[in-house]
């Protein structure tokens, strides 16, 4: 399974960028393969609030393009999108749009953010979720949920665990 990580990073500090990336290896099993764009270079930089050249704004809009491209191929490929939004002040524009990409190319989300408060608390983003969770350890758990329902269904398929009630009734 390829599990997508969406999260706030321009504006955010480089611990708040990574760390959370980090306990989700922890909870996850090792054989679930982590798609992280924060493993590539990136600009937590918030760049509206600083006078650009023109060179530096082409610069910023290559930068843009090259990210975007990036990770809606990556998103398209996931199998899951886990989106922690927990402790963010203010609404991660990259990460919204990688939710919506997701809903486009039907991936389940996950989303995490507190339960009350937090500005990605909204109808929309709560409409594409698949389930929102209020910790890390509750969205990986919901991955893990996911992950043994795909299981289940391609190790007994419907028809076969019916035919097998069936027989079982009859003896």
């Amino acid at each position: 399974m390829k599990v997508y990580l969406s999260g706030p990073i321009s504006g955010s500090l480089e611990g708040a960028i990574v760390g959370w990336r980090q306990r989700v290896v922890e909870l996850l099993p090792q054989d679930v393969d982590l798609i992280d764009p924060a493993a590539s270079p990136y600009d937590a930089s918030s760049a509206y609030l600083v006078p650009e050249t023109d060179s530096e704004k082409l610069g910023r809009l290559m930068h843009g393009r090259l990210v975007i491209d990036r990770n809606k191929h990556l998103i398209q490929s996931s199998d899951v999108v886990l989106a922690n939004f927990l402790y963010a002040e203010r609404a991660s524009i990259g990460s919204i749009g990688e939710l919506f990409w997701a809903n486009a190319f039907r991936v389940p989300i996950v989303v995490v953010r507190e339960t009350v408060g937090n500005v990605h608390d909204h109808a929309m983003l709560n409409a594409v979720a698949s389930v929102v969770t209020h910790s890390l350890e509750d969205g990986c758990a919901a991955i893990m949920n996911m992950m043994r329902t795909e299981v289940r269904l391609r190790a007994k398929p419907y028809d076969q665990t019916a035919s097998s009630r069936a027989s079982a009734d009859a003896s």
